[in-house]
């Protein structure tokens, strides 16, 4: 069993759990070369769902990380490239506005503050620089360096004086503040002018010349629209040696600057998305390593051939290699083994509890019909386990003749032939969740790499989120460390998603109406999949499609909090079930999700919602919803058999 030192560093899911400087716990993904950050001459906009890696990537390229401690040789191009990681403190940026103030005063204060804390950032990073392993600038050099443009705005030469200045004032700024009508306005730095002026200076010092900071500035979305104007001003004049960049959920909807000017992605920005920038294949190799690395590094085997791989941004072509991901994946793979749906159906009918379970809804479709077959017939001995597994789905459609349905599984026992071959592959992965409810609250479908890959929708947050679950359950119960179970992995799938319902009740001003949606819509598929015709058993997606009115404001900002924050996953639509349907989107529960409900993972059915369902279902009264759900099971039932979509 693989001895885990340090169980905490698996626990550590999100960028913000990590301290500043990452060297050595950042794993390089495999589009990194194709960002060209560290060589750019013009901002940056990258855009991530939450968990997609934008964060941990920004501590990466701050000078923390470049210039670590931890870091014995760097290289001196590295001083070409001075990362700043400027994470926006929402609340206090959000109190600047309003109070008796202009905006065009708020803008011109924000300007100043920004250029306030970003140059309190520089000085910090030279200071930190001097200290580290690069040779072309020292400790001796910064004590004896001089900054003679502060003087012009009445502040220090001295780079020590003129940092515990600008702290000063900024800590003044807070005062001022807090407290606006009462406390007097402090001086500050005139914006962009100011940071020129100091970056002037730095780059006459020798050993700096070539130097280049680069400003990332996370969570954009979160600023007031003027805040944004000023931040997109740099932005649009961002050149060597200073260039700003954003990072944030979605792509912010304000393009203005402090000018006349707007900014695009043409001319002023690369715009990138972070979560298209790999593909399926990639993603999961990335995973895999990461996951893998992390249980080197936790097991005090920090200098495995793994890990120098996966920090190194020059063996990307390595790992890109067809036999290296192979490998990985071989290996991760035999830590979350699975099987065949076909082997899970046997092992469910060798259980005794859920072999009467099959008999007992066997037993109720038959008895409304009339025949003289019996359970125990269709239950017979020579039929597959995966054919017995949708037998109540089937017999429960009012089609369906017994007589009709007996005679096609002798045929299936024989030769693999009729219509059974196509009824299991449309019907066993719902029949299998159906008859494993009510006998645990986890099942065994939710488990294996590929599967734990599925449900995380390539966010590598939410990944490392089941497998450290699994982890976590593994020690607990003293399994072997070099391959968890099946049920230990079904159960962490379920603990999992457990956690990130709870989760997002945090998820911004909407958090908690956000987390009854998903119980409300997650219920729902469940619901239909009670229905015991099944006709359509693996319904995790919806589109709004019909309705006396249009979506209002309020729904529209509902459904973009939800896709930012990723409850829910917007997708093209799927072949539509008429051919009249005008849909244009659909809309996926976040396959996360899916072990709480028992409810599938894979997209595959989606149900057609009017607007008025939406809305109770999004921001209905609890009556409303519960007269909802209680029609949904009653509609489904009438339905079954049609091809028609579900119409709520």
């Amino acid at each position: 069993m693989q001895i885990i030192v340090d169980h905490s560093i698996l626990a550590k899911t999100r960028a913000e759990e990590h301290p500043a400087d990452v060297w050595g716990k950042f794993f390089v993904p495999p589009y990194f070369d194709t960002l060209g950050l560290k060589t750019a001459t013009k901002s940056t906009y990258l855009v991530g769902k939450r968990g997609c890696g934008k964060t941990m990537l920004l501590k990466y390229l701050d000078y923390h990380s470049l210039f670590s401690r931890n870091r014995t040789s760097i290289p001196p191009e590295e001083i070409e490239h001075v990362g700043i990681y400027w994470r926006v403190d929402t609340q206090f940026c959000n109190s600047m506005k309003l109070r008796g103030v202009e905006e065009a005063e708020w803008s011109n204060t924000f300007n100043c503050y920004f250029s306030l804390a970003i140059a309190g950032e520089i000085l910090r990073s030279l200071k930190y620089i001097a200290s580290s392993s690069y040779s072309g600038f020292t400790s001796a050099q910064f004590e004896n360096m001089v900054l003679p443009s502060a003087e012009d705005y009445s502040f220090s030469a001295d780079p020590s004086e003129l940092e515990s200045q600008l702290e000063k004032t900024r800590k003044s700024f807070s005062l001022w503040i807090s407290n606006i009508s009462t406390a007097i306005r402090p001086l500050l730095p005139p914006g962009k002018d100011f940071l020129d002026s100091l970056i002037g200076d730095i780059r006459k010092v020798r050993g700096l010349e070539k130097i280049c900071f680069y400003i990332y500035v996370d969570e954009v979305e979160n600023l007031i629209s003027y805040q944004r104007r000023v931040l997109n001003t740099y932005l649009r004049h961002s050149q060597q040696p200073l260039i700003v960049s954003f990072t944030s959920k979605e792509l912010s909807d304000e393009n203005g600057t402090t000018g006349r000017e707007s900014i695009s992605a043409t001319n002023d920005y690369n715009l990138c998305y972070i979560d298209s920038l790999m593909s399926d294949a990639e993603s999961s190799c990335f995973f895999a390593e990461v996951f893998l690395g992390n249980l080197d590094i936790a097991g005090d085997n920090a200098d495995s051939s793994l890990l120098k791989l996966v920090r190194d941004p020059s063996s990307l072509e390595i790992r890109r290699a067809k036999t290296h991901r192979e490998d990985i994946l071989n290996k991760v793979k035999l830590k979350f083994p699975t099987r065949e749906h076909k082997q899970f159906a046997a092992d469910a009918l060798d259980t005794p509890r859920i072999q009467n379970i099959l008999r007992d809804r066997i037993s109720k479709a038959i008895f409304k019909k009339t025949t003289k077959l019996t359970a125990e017939q269709f239950l017979g001995e020579g039929f597959p386990a995966e054919a017995k597994a949708v037998l109540p789905a089937l017999l429960n459609r009012p089609n369906n003749r017994p007589e009709f349905i007996y005679a096609e599984l002798e045929k299936y026992s024989k030769n693999n032939s009729g219509k059974f071959d196509n009824w299991i592959h449309n019907n066993l992965f719902g029949s299998l969740l159906e008859l494993y409810r009510p006998y645990r609250t986890y099942c065994p479908l939710y488990s294996g790499f590929d599967t734990f890959f599925s449900m995380s929708n390539r966010n590598l947050r939410h990944f490392l989120i089941l497998s450290y679950k699994v982890l976590e359950m593994s020690e607990l119960e003293d399994e072997p460390g070099d391959c968890f179970s099946i049920e230990t992995q079904a159960r962490a799938a379920y603990e999992a998603a457990d956690q990130l319902i709870r989760e997002i009740k945090t998820f911004g001003e909407f958090g908690e109406q956000l987390r009854s949606f998903v119980l409300r819509l997650g219920n729902v598929f469940k619901t239909l999949q009670t229905a015991p015709s099944m006709s359509e058993p693996e319904q995790n997606q919806f589109t709004i499609n019909s309705g006396e009115r249009s979506l209002s404001h309020e729904e529209s900002q509902f459904i973009s909090e939800a896709l930012k924050y990723a409850i829910l996953i917007e997708k093209l639509e799927t072949k539509a079930k008429s051919t009249a349907s005008t849909d244009i989107t659909d809309f996926q529960l976040n396959p996360i999700y899916a072990p709480y409900f028992m409810i599938s993972y894979r997209r595959k059915r989606k149900i057609e919602l009017s607007v008025e369902n939406f809305y109770t279902l999004a921001m209905g009264t609890e009556d409303q919803y519960s007269e909802l759900a209680s029609s949904v099971y009653r509609k489904s039932e009438l339905q079954a058999g049609s091809q028609l979509g579900l119409e709520l």
